[in-house]
């Protein structure tokens, strides 16, 4: 028995099936078209990761809405449109043998009006310390919307084939901005204690 048995070893990890243990992580690469779409250098970039024999390759922080945005040629998943470029990236990686996820995000008010299109948002008009713009604050009705967003975008992974969805809820985004005292200073029921 070599050391990297169990790693490279099969999982189940629900009722998917992974070939081995090994993940690639989202990492942004900023290959899409500036509309989100998925271009052909995305594709050739994850079949390539595919190739090389990792059994579960996890999309890039892909925004489910347009004030979600944060990066330029970031990968998108807000409207039905883009659902066979996504497809189209699934089916590359799938032919390879591996398992493909997409991280579902939304920036909050980590990135600029520029990049959006629009007003950027937060739960608190609370600027963050990296970028210049105060977000507006979102209200009851717009929170409501983002989590409808979120849901349809999982509907539009699943309906492109992907295997998994991961919800991006760390490093200053919106969901983090949301559980954190530093960026929420909201007195309803989306703010104050985590309970």
């Amino acid at each position: 028995m070599t050391s990297f048995d169990l790693l490279t070893s099969p999982i189940a990890i629900g009722t998917m099936r992974l070939k081995n243990r090994m993940v690639m992580p989202p990492m942004v690469t900023n290959y899409a078209y500036e509309d989100g779409s998925v271009t052909g250098r995305l594709r050739a970039y994850h079949a390539e990761r595919a190739k090389g024999g990792v059994g579960l390759i996890i999309v890039e922080a892909s925004y489910v809405h347009q004030r979600g945005k944060g990066f330029r040629n970031q990968v998108g998943i807000y409207s039905d449109r883009l659902i066979p470029g996504l497809r189209s990236l699934v089916d590359t990686v799938h032919a390879h043998g591996a398992k493909i996820a997409i991280q579902l995000y939304h920036a909050g008010r980590q990135t600029k009006s520029s990049v959006t299109g629009c007003p950027i948002v937060a739960p608190s008009p609370i600027p963050d310390p990296t970028e210049p713009e105060t977000p507006k604050e979102l209200t009851k009705d717009e929170i409501a919307e983002l989590v409808r967003a979120f849901g349809e975008a999982a509907r539009r992974a699943k309906a492109a084939g992907f295997d998994a969805v991961e919800i991006h809820g760390a490093h200053g985004y919106l969901i983090n901005e949301f559980l954190s005292p530093y960026s929420n200073k909201r007195t309803d029921e989306y703010g104050g204690p985590l309970e």
